[in-house]
Parts: C-alpha cells; structure tokens; sequence
C-alpha cells in the first residue's frame, strides 16, 4: 500500500511539473514578464526640456528653432513646471538684444526633473512621472535563430499607471505627441526578445548586459 502511495506521489509531481513550463518557453506569459522588466528601467512619461537644462532663456521671435522650443517652453509653462519671466535676450543672429522670456523650474517641476532624462545626445532634461505597464502581449513570431542567438519579436499593448496630471493637459500633449499617445487610448510597440540561459530578455536589456 505504501508503494502504491509513494508512486502516486511521484507521478502527481511529475504532471504538476510538466504543467509548470519553463522560463525558456516562448510564452506570452514569459514575454509579458520580460518586457515588463525592460519597462521597469523607463522613467515613465517624459517631456523633454527645450534646453539642456534650466534656468534657460528663448527669444519670442525668430532664431534657429529646429525643436519647436517657445511652444514647449509655453506648453511646460501652463503644466506648472516651468516659470517665465520677460526680459530681453541676446539674438540667435548678432549681439543686439531682442524680446524674449528666461524661464526656471517651479517647486512642481522639481518634483519631476529627472537630469538627462530626455535621453538624447547632449542629456538634456526631462520631466518624467508614471510607470509603463504591459496590459497584454498580443502576438509574437516563432522564435528563430539569428546570429547565433534565438529572437522573437512581439507586439504588445502597453498603459501608463499613475501618469501625473501634466501629462494629460491639452498643451503637453500638443507639443509633445508622444504623450498623447502614450496616455491615451490602448498604445501599442514592437519588442524584440532575446532567449537566453536565464529566460527571454529584452534586446535592450541584453545589449546593456553585454550581449
């Protein structure tokens, strides 16, 4: 009777485990996870500063503008976390003074300056707030060897918990799109995922880790 019991034991653990799966397994659970902890790295929604860093100052009125910065500057402005103060400024083109606005951040802004958060060449400032969050994976393609290194690439749908108030205000979201598209609606990216000895990986991850 023993025996019998002992037996039974085992093979219930036996099918138990097999219905486990593994971290290796191309999933969507195991994509779903992976990408989640690629996301875990973001700093949430961010609007770059339309200079390196503040207090800075704009000219109102001509000047090399290749990032729509007044209409940034104004949109920060009316999200509370930018102050303008007007004062004339040194000319793009010349010495003579022109019209134009310094502006510093408010205590508000403060609390969601995140230092070279826009993550560009020059690590310019960003104000950031919220988490990205997988809502679900919706395809991927079967994994395949590529460079001696299996991939998959997935589509998934994404939100953003907790976006802070500013991110959802008219003026943000016209001068930054990419806002509007982040906290509305039911966005959607790519990822490519990379099998690895410790489960899939996101191909950032990855990259950043040395592979």
């Amino acid at each position: 009777m023993l025996k019998k019991n002992v037996i039974a034991a085992v093979t219930t653990s036996l099918f138990l485990l097999s219905g486990c799966g593994s971290k290796q397994d191309a999933s969507k659970g195991n994509f779903q996870t992976a990408i989640q902890d690629y996301l875990n790295t973001k700093t949430g929604v961010c609007v770059m500063m339309p200079a390196k860093e503040a207090p800075f100052t704009l000219q109102k009125k001509g000047g090399m503008d290749f990032i729509n910065a007044p209409e940034k500057a104004a949109a920060l402005v009316s999200a509370g976390l930018l102050s303008a103060k007007d004062m004339d400024v040194k000319s793009a083109f010349g010495n003579q003074m022109v019209p134009g606005a310094q502006y510093s951040l408010t205590d508000e802004g403060k609390k969601y300056l995140v230092k070279g958060g826009a993550g560009n060449m020059g690590g310019w400032d960003a104000f950031c707030g919220g988490k990205y969050k997988v809502k679900e994976v919706e395809n991927f393609t079967q994994p395949a060897d590529m460079f001696g290194t299996k991939i998959s690439q997935v589509n998934y749908l994404y939100e953003v918990d907790d976006a802070p108030a500013w991110a959802k205000q008219p003026a943000i979201q016209a001068a930054y799109p990419s806002v509007q598209h982040d906290v509305t609606g039911s966005p959607g990216d790519k990822a490519v995922l990379v099998a690895t000895n410790d489960g899939w990986m996101h191909e950032r991850l990855f990259k950043s880790k040395g592979g």
